[in-house]
């Protein structure tokens, strides 16, 4: 019986350091880094932290792939001191999986925010996605000088994806592990009363 529990212990413990270890948050998504359930982008040597949520029902954060189309709320966060002086802009783009040009930018082009100097560098903004797919968010810094600098990366707004089915599936190993680890200790803790009991006084 100790060596099934210590199976069973065994067991749960994979499974939890599974779900939690290979979810898909703790992939590296296009370009960027996830630190703290934010995604940080690379603005030359500085960085800055893209976050979304959603207020439909029970509000989700999100810093990569939006599980659901409606309206949603970015975030942009300079992380990076010398960043908090600067005009931040965003655009949102279709990904068709050609290359966005100057010839084809306005057309793809869902929303657009002019670059602007916000206070302590955070600048938020909603967006209601309409339609499930691949994007692109293009993240434009500008000092006074004219400097610029931009950073990119893909993500999916009301996609099933591969890395979100497993993610349940672990979960759910985990949670049925944890279970039987539970089951065994509870009716080992039941047999050893029984024996307690039945033992010869």
């Amino acid at each position: 019986m100790r060596g099934f529990f210590r199976r069973g212990l065994v067991a749960a413990g994979f499974g939890l350091f599974a779900a939690l270890g290979l979810a898909p948050g703790a992939q590296a998504h296009g370009g960027v880094k996830l630190e703290q359930d934010e995604c940080v982008l690379q603005l030359g040597p500085s960085t800055m932290h893209f976050i979304a949520y959603q207020r439909t029902g029970e509000e989700e954060e999100f810093c990569q792939d939006i599980a659901k189309t409606g309206p949603t709320v970015i975030a942009l966060t300079a992380v990076s001191p010398d960043l908090r002086d600067m005009a931040i802009g965003a655009r949102i783009v279709r990904d068709t999986g050609a290359p966005v040009s100057k010839d084809n930018l306005d057309a793809l082009t869902v929303a657009f925010h002019e670059p602007k100097v916000y206070r302590n560098g955070i600048m938020t903004f909603e967006h209601d996605f309409r339609d499930a797919g691949r994007y692109i968010a293009i993240v434009t810094v500008r000092d006074d000088l004219g400097n610029e600098w931009v950073s990119q990366f893909p993500f999916g707004v009301g996609l099933y994806t591969f890395w979100g089915m497993i993610e349940y599936i672990l979960y759910g190993v985990a949670f049925l592990a944890l279970v039987g680890v539970m089951t065994l200790a509870l009716r080992a803790k039941a047999d050893k009363a029984a024996e307690t009991a039945n033992a010869p006084a």
